[in-house]
């Protein structure tokens, strides 16, 4: 019994041989590699940000530049305004991981990709739709200061920042907020306009 099984299994790699020998003599001009997947770590960015939040408190701060508590609050606001959401193979932890890391870091995308085992459209694209949510964002919690603002003396009478509140003559007024006209414009613009 085992002797036939050994045979049929040799009959069957002669037949294989023959029929790969036969393609290769039809497909010699075929120099086309064969395509291999790329990212195929059994370490994907969602057990890598899983480990990360769920282990010590540090790591958290050292990976994504900000506390876990923080990390946490941050996903919960995107995901209760419906900026960010769950997508079929991303979490929104993943998303904004994924958007902290490359802030935090600078990494390129290429390591990106090797890190949360997705392609470099996918880290983009979800990069990118944090960045959009964040920007929209900005009304709510980031407050410009007026033009009218005190600015605390230490800081006002150190020569260090004198270059940011010396008083320029072509500085404009406008909704509180010093706009200042460069030069160059207003020399080349009075050209075109009878004073």
């Amino acid at each position: 019994m085992r002797e036939a099984i050994l045979e049929e299994n040799a009959m069957f790699l002669a037949i294989g041989e023959m029929l790969m020998s036969s393609t290769m003599d039809e497909d010699e001009e075929d120099t086309t590699p064969i395509p291999r997947p790329m990212h195929t770590s059994r370490h994907t960015g969602y057990v890598w940000v899983h480990k990360v939040l769920h282990g010590h408190e540090r790591r958290c701060y050292n990976t994504f530049r900000m506390h876990l508590s923080m990390f946490l609050k941050l996903r919960d606001i995107l995901v209760e305004r419906e900026l960010i959401r769950d997508s079929r193979y991303v979490t929104t932890s993943e998303q904004l991981a994924m958007f902290l890391y490359a802030m935090g870091h600078g990494v390129a995308t290429g390591a990106m990709c090797e890190h949360f085992q997705h392609s470099s459209k996918t880290i983009s694209y979800y990069v990118n739709c944090v960045i959009k949510a964040i920007a929209l964002l900005r009304f709510t919690y980031i407050v410009l200061s007026s033009g009218t603002d005190l600015v605390h003396p230490c800081i006002r009478h150190d020569d260090r920042f004198y270059p940011y509140f010396k008083l320029n003559p072509l500085t404009v007024w406008f909704k509180g907020r010093a706009l200042t006209i460069r030069t160059d414009l207003t020399h080349n613009a009075s050209r075109y306009f009878e004073t």
